[in-house]
């Protein structure tokens, strides 16, 4: 008897762990990704603004979200935020991309921003802000801050 539980015990036991295998998995080869494109020799602040009804949504890649960022750093989309793997590139004036190192990329985070509407109302943004820079030029903007 204790035989025959133990068995259905690893039979349960595998079947659970090859579905949470399974399920995991697909999870994560159905994540989208997000390619944040900025003018070449950027540096500083970059905020992306989310559900924003008048702009238009982000560009597609297949699966990847492109973010054409601004010279002024600001991106506003009618997209809602998502989560995925992110990388960075500069985009010089031939049109080609130029991979940004992830230790030039300093806080990134994605938060709740009070923003004043030109009706003179605030409104509350989804938002996501990351800075751009070497470790020094991140010093400087930390110490005037």
């Amino acid at each position: 008897m204790l035989k025959k539980l133990y068995v259905v015990y690893l039979v349960v036991f595998f079947a659970i762990s090859i579905g949470a295998i399974v399920i995991g998995n697909y999870g994560i080869n159905d994540q989208k990704s997000h390619i944040y494109v900025l003018p070449d020799g950027y540096t500083g602040w970059v905020e992306i603004r989310y559900e924003q009804e008048s702009s238009p949504p982000l560009i597609r890649e297949g699966k990847e979200y492109v973010h054409l960022i601004p010279r002024t750093g600001i991106l506003n989309t009618s997209d809602s935020p998502t989560s995925g793997e992110m990388k960075f590139y500069y985009l010089d004036e031939q049109g080609n991309r130029k991979r940004i190192e992830l230790d030039m990329i300093r806080t990134q985070a994605m938060k709740t921003k009070f923003v004043l509407t030109s009706k003179g109302t605030t409104e509350e943004l989804s938002v996501n802000v990351f800075f751009v820079g070497t470790e020094q030029q991140w010093n400087e903007e930390r110490s005037r801050n």
